[in-house]
C-alpha cells in the first residue's frame, strides 16, 4: 500500500499495488499528484531502493526513473534520514491511521478482482480524508482546499513510466536493435554503444 500525505492537512493518497517494482512505485506518484491536482514543492520518501540508490553523509543518489519523475514535475525529492522517522511525521502518523481506517476495515472483506480492491480503498480513503477531525474544526479535505494553493500546477503531460536499457551496440547501418526491432540513430553512433530510454510509445 503506497501512502502519500501532505503536512499541513494530513489530506492523503493510498493506493494498493501487487508490489514495490519501479513502475509501481512510479505510477503512485503520477497517481497521487492527479488526485492532489498539483506538485508539492519537495517529495520526502522513504529509502527504499526503489527510489534511492546511495544515501551517505554527503551524497544522495537517487534512481534515474526518479530521479527524472522529479525533473518532470520540478520537484525535489530529499529523502529522510536513515532510521530518522521524525523526518517524515506527517506520514508516518498517517500511515496508522491508513491502516485503521482502511487496512483493517477491509480485512475480512473478499475480492475477486484487484480493481475491486482498488475500488474499495478509494472508497475508504474518501471517507478517511472527509471525516471530521478530533482535535480541531473541519476535515483533512477542508484543510487541504487552504494547502492547495501553495501546490505547482500539474504540467499538461503526465509524466510516462521508461526503461532503461544500457549499452546497446550501433551497427554499421546505424540500427539498434531492441526485442528483435530495429531503430535508426544518427551515423555518428555507429560501433559505438548507446543506452535506450523505453516507454509504452517511444524508444530515444
Amino acid at each position: 500500500v503506497f501512502v502519500a500525505t501532505l503536512p499541513y492537512s494530513g489530506y492523503s493518497y493510498v493506493e494498493a499495488f501487487f508490489s514495490m517494482n519501479q513502475d509501481s512505485w512510479t505510477t503512485a506518484h503520477v497517481n497521487a499528484y492527479k488526485y492532489f491536482g498539483g506538485v508539492t514543492r519537495i517529495i520526502q520518501c522513504d529509502n527504499l531502493k526503489t527510489g534511492v540508490q546511495k544515501h551517505g553523509k554527503d551524497e544522495v543518489v537517487l534512481n534515474k526513473s526518479y530521479q527524472e519523475l522529479a525533473e518532470h514535475y520540478g520537484t525535489a525529492i530529499l529523502p529522510a534520514r536513515v532510521r530518522a522517522p521524525k523526518d517524515k511525521a506527517a506520514v508516518e502518523g498517517t500511515v496508522g491511521k491508513v491502516a485503521t481506517a482502511i487496512i483493517a476495515k477491509l480485512r475480512n472483506d473478499v475480492f475477486y478482482s484487484f480493481e475491486d480492491l482498488k475500488a474499495a480503498v478509494a472508497k475508504k480513503l474518501y471517507e478517511f480524508n472527509h471525516e471530521n477531525f478530533q482535535k480541531r474544526e473541519g476535515s483533512r479535505y477542508d484543510a487541504f482546499l487552504d494547502e492547495k494553493e501553495y501546490l505547482h500546477a500539474l504540467p499538461e503531460i503526465p509524466y510516462e513510466i521508461a526503461t532503461w536499457v544500457y549499452g546497446r551496440a550501433v551497427n554499421l547501418d546505424f540500427h539498434v536493435v531492441f526485442e528483435k526491432n530495429r531503430y535508426s540513430c544518427p551515423y555518428q553512433y555507429a560501433r559505438k554503444t548507446v543506452d535506450l530510454r523505453v516507454t509504452d510509445t517511444t524508444v530515444e
